[in-house]
């Protein structure tokens, strides 16, 4: 298991990404947020937020003296969004704490992952700037990056006409205050919070996976070498709260260092807070630590921005804090433009995506092997000989192992280059994490990686050449990444709440360290990931809060979110409601719109096909004259458009879609309802029907003012479970274990029906190769809603350990690499 989230009377237990002897104690008492009853930040006063702050840390110091008794040692606390502390100590101490009276729960910290020029045409971004000017684009806004650290020397954050506010900068220690300038106003660093030995405490980003994000939101205009480029907020704040180290030693962030920043950024005022990270394996809402703590963060007036996660093209598979009611969560749309390399074999070019490693300066010619003629399964998982691969470009299906494990053991093959294609269920190439490996590679879609497939085969020796040389390309931006995670969440609600581009996101990377993510010796380079798609929004959300100032934080995720413009799954083919929310981001739209609705969405939950569900919602006139609110439905019980049959694209909305059988009804159907300005209304909608077939009921609710004729549209969502399996989706597995051990939950998984409901089954799992063995399947169900994990012994033999899991008629090979 990854990581448990329990009370106090269940056993204390850790798991593999658990950091060892690391342990969170949350205690009963209100935090300081709580104590302030979700007063807006902006309406307390420092001294009085610093007054909630110390009588928390006050009444902290009765348990860190019980910590020290213990035996342990604290390394940290929060107090704003959370009252906990951070503590080292045994399991068996841990499990004593947990008794004491004052004492919510203790669990073991775990750790979480992280997951623009033409950009802006897309999310019509553009259109925003003219309607404020882009000199006032997010003027004055601050906004919180909770990532890897900001590259404050790059261009891209160099803004002298910024005053630096009074109170700023903040550090955590002087010595980062040379990371901070008139636009990067916040440099922290929670290195002392780091899971392990790191070379580099401060807070330069290593990675330049944080320096990528905070230039899509708040970058100011600058060149590189392919595009000249500019955030969605150029004239916003930053605040960089690094919470990720050094590539290669802290690639996994602390949850306690999470928690730090998340109570940090809403203490030093930051108006919108970005998180570009996550974990795969939600827990329940109510016991989710980061999930509660942006839900406080929100209460005080905080927009919370979160990457939907890149888990996709399967439903349920949205990561957390994303799960957070309170939280924007953005899943990925494709970007109109592309800068592409190529891969030409046997006279037939393709388009292709190079990864993340270093790009040799010239074409690499040389004759194409397919692994698969080594290797049966063509997934190079495992080691090849010395010499098996000299000289050749080896072609290589993507699936199961890591990237970097791929390229390394063709390498050590002798391999001169990489040759990537992607597999049926993600067709689309993307940006390769290579490091640390350095051979040349580049990825190819499913489609061209079928037809290279083909060509090899019918001319062994044949010569091909990748030319790692970046050009642009014009496509139809009207279609989901493949890689974007999907809801339903944890709780049966919509996420992603909206989709925003990410992918083939221009934009500034770091060049200081070249073992980095997002790593070009230009400062330049393209990027893929949720991980992007979430600035866009949330240099959207300081645009527009700067423009329309005073409005409640509830009330901006509104208009983010319900003046999305239509999404779509492929071109012509309208998005679901949980592969989209209410759609694509129009940042043109938020700036204009007259009403919002709180909540964002009407989330009905899951259950019979017999059913009447009621919910609130509140209608708010945000515009500047007396309106006239007419509401209408819009169900969405069908799909329109043409998709190839066969496709995965195809299966799975029409996996998706109610079977025949008598639609809900959502009342009132229609109405009006008339606001002056700043007015509210509360409206009851009921979801009612009979008979209603499995899969998903959905729609919108449509708000359009009749003076304005600008309209907002809230989307619903009902699943009737089929309770047949459809999908058996693999969240975690662990390789790189040593030949012969037991390997505890091995494998976590998730069965689903086709509208992404967890399906009522008993998997099973076998060896299909490898030697090793099961030794259980058991369900996580009460700390990880729906998963199911898999412990194995593995084989004698270092190599690949091929496991099948089967639910229902569906089956799921997976592959274990032991060393």
């Amino acid at each position: 298991m990854r990581s448990w989230v329990l009370w106090i009377a269940l056993p204390l237990a850790a798991s593999a990404a658990d950091i060892p002897g690391r342990y969170i104690v949350e205690l009963s008492d209100r935090p300081a947020a709580v104590r302030l009853a979700g007063r807006q930040r902006r309406m307390v006063r420092d001294d009085e937020m610093a007054t909630h702050r110390a009588q928390v840390r006050f009444a902290q110091q009765t348990m860190r003296t019980a910590v020290s008794v213990e035996g342990g040692e604290v390394l940290g606390s929060v107090d704003t969004v959370a009252n906990a502390l951070f503590v080292r100590m045994s399991a068996q101490a841990a499990q004593r704490l947990a008794g004491l009276p004052g004492v919510l729960r203790v669990r073991p910290e775990r750790t979480f992952k992280l997951l623009l020029d033409r950009a802006v045409v897309v999310d019509k971004v553009i259109d925003a700037w003219t309607l404020v000017g882009v000199d006032h684009a997010g003027l004055g806004a601050k906004i919180g990056i909770i990532d890897t650290g900001i590259d404050n020397t790059h261009p891209g954050f160099h803004d002298p006409s910024l005053p630096v506010p009074a109170g700023f900068p903040k550090v955590n220690t002087a010595a980062d205050t040379p990371f901070t300038n008139h636009k990067v106003i916040v440099a922290r660093s929670y290195a002392n919070l780091f899971s392990s030995f790191d070379p580099d405490t401060s807070a330069r980003d290593h990675s330049g996976h944080g320096t990528a994000v905070a230039m899509t939101a708040a970058g100011v205009l600058t060149a590189g070498p392919k595009a000249t480029i500019r955030g969605v907020a150029p004239k916003a704040y930053l605040g960089s709260y690094k919470v990720f180290g050094t590539p290669g030693f802290n690639d996994g962030a602390a949850e306690s260092a999470i928690l730090s920043a998340i109570d940090d950024a809403v203490a030093d005022g930051m108006d919108v807070i970005n998180m570009s990270l996550g974990d795969n394996l939600p827990s329940l809402l109510s016991n989710d630590s980061e999930v509660l703590a942006l839900d406080n963060a929100a209460s005080m007036g905080v927009i919370v921005v979160v990457a939907a996660g890149n888990s996709g093209p399967d439903l349920h598979t949205v990561s957390t804090p994303a799960t957070s009611l309170s939280a924007i969560a953005v899943g990925a749309t494709v970007n109109d433009r592309a800068f592409s390399a190529t891969a030409t074999v046997g006279g037939s070019q393709f388009l292709a995506t190079p990864g993340s490693g270093p790009a040799p300066p010239a074409p690499i010619t040389a004759p194409v092997k397919d692994v698969a003629s080594i290797q049966s399964d063509g997934l190079a998982c495992s080691p090849f000989s010395p010499g098996s691969l000299t000289g050749k470009i080896a072609l290589i299906l993507r699936g199961v192992c890591f990237f970097s494990q791929k390229i390394a053991n063709v390498a050590a093959g002798g391999a001169v280059g990489a040759l990537v294609y992607t597999n049926a269920n993600q067709p689309d190439a993307i940006v390769m994490e290579a490091a640390p490996a350095t051979l040349p590679a580049t990825m190819v879609s499913y489609a061209d990686g079928v037809r290279i497939k083909q060509l090899v085969a019918a001319t062994p020796g044949v010569v091909g050449t990748l030319d790692f040389e970046l050009k642009a390309t014009f496509v139809n931006p009207h279609r989901l990444a493949d890689f974007s995670s999907k809801g339903p969440n944890v709780d049966g609600s919509i996420k992603p709440d909206l989709v925003a581009v990410g992918k083939d996101i221009y934009s500034a990377e770091q060049s200081f360290d070249p073992n980095g993510d997002v790593f070009n010796a230009s400062g330049y380079g393209s990027v893929d990931g949720t991980s992007f798609a979430s600035p866009m929004v949330a240099g959207g959300a300081a645009v527009v809060k700067a423009a329309r100032p005073g409005l409640l934080a509830a009330q901006y995720r509104s208009l983010l979110i319900n003046t999305a413009a239509p999404a779509f799954s492929v071109p012509g083919v309208p998005a679901r409601i949980q592969e989209a929310g209410a759609g694509q981001l129009d940042l043109a739209a938020a700036l204009t719109a007259t009403s919002t609705a709180v909540p964002a969405s009407l989330a009905f939950g899951i259950g019979p096909g017999d059913v009447e569900v009621t919910r609130h919602l509140t209608i708010s006139n945000v515009g500047s004259t007396t309106e006239n609110f007419v509401l209408s439905i819009d169900p969405h019980e069908g799909i329109s458009g043409f998709i190839a049959p066969g496709s995965r694209t195809a299966e799975a909305i029409a996996q998706s879609l109610p079977t025949p059988g008598r639609r809900p009804v959502l009342s009132p159907s229609s109405g009006a309802v008339t606001l002056a300005p700043g007015e509210s209304a509360p409206l009851t909608v009921t979801l009612s029907g009979t008979g209603l077939g499995p899969g998903a009921h959905e729609g919108f609710l449509r708000i359009t003012g009749t003076s304005s004729g600008l309209e907002t549209r809230v989307p619903y969502w009902y699943g009737v479970p089929s309770g047949t399996p459809v999908n058996i989706t693999v969240l975690d597995s662990l390789d790189g274990r040593l030949a012969g051990t037991f390997v505890p939950e091995a494998i976590l998984f998730r069965v689903t029906d086709g509208a992404g409901i967890t399906a009522p089954t008993t998997p099973h799992a076998k060896v299909i190769s490898g030697g090793g063995s099961v030794t259980g399947v058991v369900s996580l169900n009460l700390v990880y809603p729906g998963v199911y994990g898999i412990s194995v012994r593995l084989g004698t033999t270092p190599g690949a350990n091929v496991f099948r899991i089967t639910a229902g008629t569906q089956t799921q090979d997976v592959t274990l690499t032991s060393q």
